[in-house]
């Protein structure tokens, strides 16, 4: 049994950034190394005599890693980079969208700025019109004053 010092001592290591980077790659050299091992084994004629059905065997192992979620390192790279091509990509698409917003804004909020003006400029006409209007029925209704 681990002492809770030996467990945080573990815990520790592997947190380690360099012993994560370092197990990836050496995961990654060992996965190549045996993939190219195997080759170079079912390339063997005599090989070939003694398994006929190796390559329908290695297909079949490599599908099954794949329905497990696992993919070629060559796939993994390709896709990756795929995926940092669309992000770059994403990211010009975004900037230009933005820029296009700001300058639609900047451009219609000065016009919509200036009709609004001048709705309101024409209800304090309408206003003052009326209200003089009502002021001067108001003077003709009303009787003298000294009467």
């Amino acid at each position: 049994m681990m002492t809770s010092e030996q467990a945080r001592m573990m815990m520790e290591f592997f947190a380690n950034p360099m012993f994560k980077q370092g197990s990836e790659e050496f995961f990654k050299i060992a996965q190549q190394q045996g993939m190219d091992a195997a080759k170079k084994f079912w390339g063997d004629v005599a090989a070939k005599n003694a398994f006929p059905n190796a390559e329908k065997m290695l297909e079949g192992v490599s599908s099954f890693y794949e329905s497990m979620g696992f993919v070629p390192l060559a796939k993994y790279e390709a896709l990756l980079k795929e995926h940092g091509k669309l992000q770059a990509e994403t990211q010009i698409l975004r900037d230009a969208l933005r820029e296009l917003q700001q300058s639609f804004v900047a451009e219609n909020g000065a016009k919509a700025q200036q009709a609004w003006q001048e709705i309101v400029d024409k209800q304090l006409e309408m206003s003052r019109e009326v209200t003089k209007s009502f002021f001067d029925v108001m003077k003709q209704s009303s009787p003298p004053k000294g009467e």
